[in-house]
């Protein structure tokens, strides 16, 4: 594992841990965030292995790594697209204690889906 791979992955564990702990301490602002930049890492890690690394252009890297993921993983869109719902109705519309828990559970799908398919250890 290159070390970029290995920072992914890393930073893939801590998003994802932060997620499920705001989620404990209804703190349901910051779950949409967490759980979004979880699922960037872990898209990040698993394109790392095939020499691409989205993170390099800021600007694209958003919608680089969806349609990467999408067409990579069948079956992740509806759980990535609820994550960026989640992100958005979370952090700018307010607390909603029955979406943050739908974006934490979509985000372990799509970690654990990701996690399977590379063989890397992202939980």
């Amino acid at each position: 594992m290159s070390e970029d791979t290995a920072l992914h992955v890393k930073l893939c564990r801590e998003k994802a841990d932060a997620a499920r702990e705001e989620l404990g301490k209804d703190r349901e602002a910051v779950v949409g965030d967490l759980s979004v930049k979880a699922v960037e890492q872990a898209i990040e890690a698993a394109a790392s292995l095939e020499g691409l690394h989205f993170h390099a252009e800021p600007r694209r890297a958003h919608s680089a790594r969806m349609r990467w993921a999408k067409s990579r993983y069948d079956g992740i869109a509806n759980d990535l697209d609820e994550l960026w719902g989640a992100y958005g109705a979370l952090g700018y519309e307010g607390l909603d204690g029955d979406r943050a828990r739908k974006a934490v559970a979509a985000m372990e799908r799509v970690i654990r889906r990701i996690a399977r398919e590379s063989n890397l250890s992202l939980t």
